[in-house]
């Protein structure tokens, strides 16, 4: 990993030079891990429709400025790991899953993604005068069960674990080769930590009866290997579909809930239900193969997955990311 992290110095000289808040507190500092939905496919292409929702849509002015360009955070920095990359930089989209791959996307202006950190660290970059760091670790396709599974739950260590851990670790050592802006005489803080992980043990009945011990496990070691008893922990469901679920989603999403209400976490732990976000006006054209049809542009302007990625949407990825900020600020002023 070290070396990495001496690629990425270039990228972050280059990108957190200007603006970076200058508050007498230290960095405040939020870890973020999942698998895919965490990695992030929503297209940026597709945010400008979270203009149009009644409810929702001046939140578009805290991405888009008034000419059409993404708003950049300067006081909001992130350090992306990945499967194949890492990357550095100012807060804004692009810090999602590779897109570039998607052939059936290419005539539709699909490329840059993001997951939830967009929305989540816009609420903490308003929050704090502080400037604000968010270490992204996510790895598609990554149970709780075996890749993630922390010490407690007995057996063996899961591999993402302890890359999760090591990677949180090796960025809080090399900070101020990564951002070289990073003041060492304020020093940094552990501020929260952010989970959105679950459709590789939702298919699997085995991993649902785990799940809430293993989730529970999780948030203990992780706490403990960091050296943060208290850190505040917001749990994102798994809301593929919609508000109403049967079956495995429901007794995943059940088992996601229980781990969160733990007598133990009270007031340190938040469930999120990112399934009222759903568009279900995109999964209809998903359901019915605009996607892949000749009025694949209506689909692509509002979405660009499947349904397991949240639609690739970037109104729901940016609300998503929005609630679970509102989440974690809540939980810091307890």
């Amino acid at each position: 990993m070290r070396t990495a992290f001496l690629v990425l110095t270039v990228l972050g000289i280059a990108w957190a030079t200007a603006g970076e808040k200058t508050a007498q507190g230290p960095l405040k500092v939020f870890i973020l891990s999942g698998q895919s939905n965490m990695e992030g496919h929503a297209a940026a292409n597709t945010l400008p429709y979270l203009g149009e929702d009644p409810k929702y849509g001046k939140l578009l002015d805290k991405v888009r400025n008034k000419d059409g360009s993404w708003v950049v955070r300067d006081d909001v920095w992130v350090c992306y790991w990945n499967r194949t990359e890492e990357r550095t930089g100012s807060l804004q989209p692009g810090f999602g899953a590779w897109r570039g791959d998607k052939v059936a996307m290419k005539d539709c202006n699909v490329g840059k993604s993001f997951g939830p950190e967009l929305g989540f660290g816009i609420v903490m970059g308003d929050l704090f005068k502080e400037q604000v760091l968010l270490i992204k670790i996510a790895w598609g396709g990554r149970s709780l069960l075996k890749d993630f599974r922390p010490p407690s739950s007995g057996g063996e260590v899961g591999p993402s674990y302890s890359k999760l851990v090591e990677g949180v670790q090796d960025t809080l050592k090399n900070l101020k080769s990564l951002f070289p802006a990073y003041d060492e005489a304020k020093g940094y803080e552990l501020a929260g930590f952010l989970w959105f992980q679950g459709w590789n043990d939702m298919i699997n009945p085995k991993a649902i009866a785990e799940y809430e011990q293993n989730l529970v496990n999780l948030i203990k070691d992780l706490r403990k290997a960091l050296n943060a008893p208290n850190l505040p922990v917001v749990i994102g469901e798994l809301g593929v579909g919609g508000p109403e679920a049967k079956g495995k989603m429901l007794d995943f999403r059940k088992a996601q809930q229980a781990a969160a209400e733990r007598p133990e976490f009270k007031d340190t732990v938040r469930f999120v239900k990112t399934s009222l976000y759903w568009d279900f006006e995109a999964e209809k054209m998903a359901n019915e193969g605009v996607w892949k049809g000749p009025d694949r542009a209506k689909f692509y302007r509002i979405a660009s997955e499947r349904g397991y990625h949240y639609l690739g949407s970037g109104k729901i990825m940016f609300l998503i990311g929005h609630a679970f900020g509102e989440a974690m600020a809540e939980l810091l002023k307890k």
